[in-house]
């Protein structure tokens, strides 16, 4: 039996279509996300449906132990990450799952992003992990399985906080965009405090 966890909704106070548009702007590299080493979209396609299909591929930086590294080998993990949109019920499916250690270990996470039921203008967030080991490991399966999905959730609060982060930034750069500042020209200031100089000595000469 798998280990999974699946944590109750959450609300993002930004429309289905902000919200997957700030998603993205983490790849391939942001300072919020330093974990995430490299990104790159391997397939975009088009449906029959009318769906959308993203699958890209991500590099990770892994947060473990030292035996927990020495036990499997390794210092990074590649993830596969496949979204589907639908843009008609305005709801985003990705699923990811874990290209290291494939044959060991099956790694799934579920995220769904929807429409809140009572407010269209913002998101629901709903996510459900799980983690299987395919091979005995000298009997620390279970608390292996255990180790990771205490992992997985650790980084639950984390995201959401590093969220909120980037929605203010998306926030920001938008109000920026609509209202921008008015650019001086040094030169053309320069000349127009000469002229008013100019202006106020013939005033005076002629008084």
């Amino acid at each position: 039996m798998p280990a999974t966890h699946s944590f109750p909704p959450y609300t993002y106070e930004i429309s289905v279509e902000e919200y997957i548009e700030v998603y993205y702007r983490r790849f391939p590299q942001h300072k919020l996300f330093p974990y995430i080493l490299d990104s790159e979209v391997i397939e975009h396609r088009h449906n029959e449906d009318g769906t959308e299909t993203i699958i890209r591929k991500t590099k990770l930086d892994i947060d473990a132990p030292g035996w927990f590294k020495t036990l499997f080998g390794i210092h990074h993990s590649i993830f596969i990450e496949e979204a589907t949109i639908d843009k008609v019920n305005r709801t985003v499916t990705i699923k990811t799952i874990n290209e290291t250690l494939s044959s060991k270990a099956n790694l799934l996470d579920t995220t769904i992003y929807s429409v809140h039921p009572e407010n269209p203008n913002w998101c629901t967030f709903t996510q459900t992990g799980s983690v299987t080991l395919l091979v005995s490991v000298l009997g620390f399966q279970k608390k292996i399985e255990k180790y990771c999905l205490n992992l997985y959730t650790s980084r639950y609060n984390e995201s959401r906080e590093l969220d909120k982060k980037m929605i203010e930034e998306y926030r920001q750069e938008k109000l920026n965009n609509q209202n921008p500042e008015v650019v001086v020209d040094s030169n053309a200031t320069q000349t127009a405090t000469t002229a008013n100089s100019s202006s106020g000595e013939q005033l005076m000469m002629a008084q």
